[in-house]
């Protein structure tokens, strides 16, 4: 069993069997928190990749990758030689090196906020640096559409937001694929078959027939489905301030489900060489 971002919406309603509008417009929000809480609680090496870079001489901070989730290490090239830095408290690196102008080989780093490391002691050149990290991979919500439109006027462009006239939902094209196929991001709610679409940017309108299922599936919601599904239960029960008891079930079903998804490798065992055998953290 896997799921589609559909499917596993229309999961959730069968679950809760609650398909009140607010609710069903905020389905994408439970589906990104729940990946979110997966994410932060285990670091599985199919999202581990490398990012190469230059350091700033007399800058103190590096700037993260922007799908940057959690360090696994952090080496520079000093002399032709790799050189690993230690990863450290923000707290121990600010101490170390008070004063941000005192510069020499860097050593330490630290998460300083979402976006920057604070290297210490500052860089006294542009070192060549080879991140390796945990980053946060496509959430299921950013799956695609397909919308096929009659009595077109105009001509949809890419980046286009879309909204219904009846259902006010919008979307954006990712693609025309003709004056009446358009490949669109999923919308929070759902369109109405027969409703006007209209194009804020291009001003082109449309009749929409019909709207296409979409078929893209995420690592997590292949691999992982039934911790996606539980932790998305628990979001959808916060929103509805569900049962105690039916909080405690969906709570106790996601932590068993997490504990098998785990076994597919995750960073348990992952730990910087300086580290002392200390898991690294993934960023809250």
């Amino acid at each position: 069993m896997s799921f589609t971002y559909s499917t596993l919406k229309q999961a959730l309603q069968d679950y809760t069997q609650n398909d009140e509008a607010s609710f069903v417009r905020n389905m994408p929000l439970f589906i990104r928190l729940a990946e979110e809480r997966i994410l932060k609680a285990v670091q599985l090496s199919v999202f581990e990749k490398n990012a190469s870079g230059t350091m700033t001489a007399s800058n103190q901070f590096l700037t993260c990758p922007s799908d940057f989730l959690a360090s696994n290490s952090l080496t520079i090239t000093n002399s032709s030689n790799f050189e690993y830095l230690q990863f450290k408290e923000l707290e121990f690196v600010q101490s170390y090196n008070p004063n941000s102008s005192t510069t020499g080989v860097p050593k330490y780093y630290a998460q300083f906020d979402v976006d920057h490391f604070l290297i210490a002691p500052t860089p006294d050149s542009g070192y060549t640096v080879n991140l390796s990290y945990f980053y946060r991979p496509t959430s299921l919500t950013q799956s695609l559409f397909q919308l096929t439109l009659t009595s077109v006027t105009g001509t949809f462009t890419t980046s286009d937001t879309i909204t219904g006239g009846t259902s006010s939902e919008t979307a954006t094209v990712s693609e025309v694929n003709s004056s009446t196929l358009l490949t669109t991001t999923i919308p929070s709610g759902d369109f109405t078959v027969g409703e006007t679409i209209t194009g804020s940017s291009s001003g082109a309108t449309g009749t929409l027939a019909s709207i296409g299922a979409d078929a893209t599936e995420s690592w997590i919601s292949e691999n992982g489905e039934l911790t996606l599904l539980y932790g998305s239960l628990i979001e959808c029960y916060i929103y509805m301030k569900g049962e105690q008891d039916v909080m405690t079930m969906y709570n106790s079903r996601f932590a068993e489900a997490l504990a098998r998804l785990k076994n597919l490798g995750e960073a348990k065992e992952v730990t910087d060489e300086y580290l002392s055998g200390s898991v690294r953290k993934a960023r809250t």
